[in-house]
């Protein structure tokens, strides 16, 4: 086989690979999207309490999945008396806010404060724990995310794509080019 190739074939092979797992991790981080980290992105926690409001972003609440929806209630107040809070309505058996299925696991998100509220410390009022995290925030780290996944699946079938016509190309070079046999020589005796 000619050294070309070979080198064709070995780099198609290594194209194919690499695609492959690119297109299988990008994948798996769209998988990943809407996974949020309650936990780790909460800004404050607790039943009752003192909430400092120091941001442009809107806070989304959230609960354990273990609250009923029908329950539930929370109020803000400030020195200005108790602000509007647009909280989810339940669904009809009232077990859970109306679009559920697309909360984190183990969590529920039961609506949203700070729309137009302004900023400063605000009490806390609420039937069971909640923790707040900055919607936009979250949004769009869940964006950037899925637009990583989107491009690693499109870097990956362009890879794929590649190292596939590296294969044929090198297949075809096998075929048809020889190796190159050294030169042999006839040697003829002198004559007398």
């Amino acid at each position: 086989m000619h050294v070309a190739g070979k080198v064709f074939l070995g780099l198609g092979a290594v194209l194919l690979v690499l695609g492959i797992v690119m297109g299988g991790l990008g994948g798996r981080s769209l998988e990943d999207v809407g996974d949020v980290d309650v936990e780790g992105k909460t800004e404050w926690s607790g039943q009752n309490g003192v909430f400092s409001y120091d941001t442009d972003d809107q806070m989304m609440v959230f609960v354990p999945d273990t609250i009923r929806c029908d329950e539930f209630t929370i109020t803000f107040e400030n020195d200005s008396g108790p602000t509007p809070t647009e909280m989810d309505r339940c669904t009809e058996d009232g077990s859970a806010p109306e679009g559920y299925e697309d909360d984190p696991d183990g969590w529920y998100h039961m609506g949203t404060f700070g729309w137009t509220e302004s900023k400063g410390d605000y009490t806390v009022e609420a039937s069971h724990e909640v923790r707040l995290l900055p919607m936009w925030e979250v949004v769009g780290e869940e964006i950037a995310e899925a637009a990583g996944g989107f491009l690693s699946i499109l870097g990956g079938v362009g890879l794929s794509g590649c190292g596939v016509c590296f294969l044929v190309l090198g297949g075809i070079l096998a075929l048809a080019l020889n190796d190159p046999k050294d030169a042999t020589q006839i040697q003829q005796p002198p004559s007398a």
